[in-house]
Formats: structure tokens, C-alpha cells, sequence
């Protein structure tokens, strides 16, 4: 192939390429919402959709201070899309006790403190962690769903 006809090809094949990655992944729609348990803001809740059909990839967002969220899909380790590809997900929410311990502590020190303190705790009902006892769900269509409005109760 002569050169002129390489450079003739050039520009095509950077638009194809450029189009194919450009798509960056999957549709996905935005989805937010709010976290309210017993009419209270959460905030530092995780909520995660978790798709009904097999072929579905998972998406979770971390609520503010006021209780809001925005999902993310994780496509792979470095490429990720704002919001949830259509399908159907039952939701799950689960907020766990931050705990600190004391940076001047050695590394035994530090262990032995954390070993004392046991396994963290879920800050909301057992219930919501599961999505066979969550009573959550959404489906994400076509365009943005409504806010999501997620009114936790004991």
C-alpha cells in the first residue's frame, strides 16, 4: 500500500476508532435518589442495585449528609458509568459503624484494639442488607427513573 494511500485511510480509521471508544461501555440511565430511616436523613449508607437477570452488573452510590445518592456501574476495574443499565434490580442499604482507633498505636497495639472491638456493626435493620428481605426494587427504563425514595423502618 503507498504512503499516500495510508494517509488517504488515516482519518477513517480514526473516526472508527474514536467511535468505538467514545461508547465507553453500556447504556446506563442516572439514578438518585434518598435514604430515610424512621424519617430521618442516613448519611454514609451504602445503596446497591443488584440486578434480577443474570446478565445485569450491579451499581451503588454512598449518600451525602442529607441523605441523597447517585449510583454508579462498575464495568471493570477502571471504566465506570454514571447510573444503572436498564433491567430490573432489587436494592439493598446498609450503613456500618465507623470505627476509629488511635493512630499513635503500634501495629500489635493496633490489632489487639481492633481483635477487642469485634466485627463492626450495621447501623440500620438486618432486613435492608439482603435483597431476599429488603422489600426494595426498581426498574430502570428508558430515561431516568423518579427519584428514589427509600423510607426505612424497624
Amino acid at each position: 500500500m503507498s504512503h499516500n494511500r495510508i494517509l488517504a485511510l488515516s482519518p477513517m480509521l480514526l473516526v472508527l476508532v474514536t467511535g468505538c471508544w467514545s461508547s465507553g461501555g453500556p447504556t446506563t440511565y442516572p439514578v438518585k435518589g434518598l435514604v430515610q430511616y424512621e424519617g430521618k436523613p442516613v448519611e454514609d449508607a451504602t445503596v446497591t442495585l443488584i440486578p434480577k437477570q443474570s446478565d445485569g452488573r450491579s451499581a451503588s452510590g454512598t449518600t451525602n449528609a442529607e441523605g441523597t445518592f447517585e449510583v454508579t456501574t462498575y464495568i471493570s476495574p477502571s471504566l465506570q458509568a454514571p447510573g444503572a443499565m436498564p433491567g430490573e434490580y432489587d436494592i439493598v442499604v446498609s450503613k456500618i459503624e465507623v470505627r476509629e482507633l488511635d493512630p499513635d498505636l503500634n501495629p500489635q497495639e493496633a490489632q489487639a484494639a481492633f481483635q477487642k472491638l469485634g466485627p463492626p456493626k450495621n447501623l440500620l435493620p438486618k432486613k435492608y442488607r439482603s435483597p431476599n428481605t429488603s422489600g426494595l426494587s426498581v426498574t430502570i427504563e428508558n430515561g431516568s427513573p423518579e427519584p428514589l425514595a427509600l423510607d426505612l423502618a424497624d
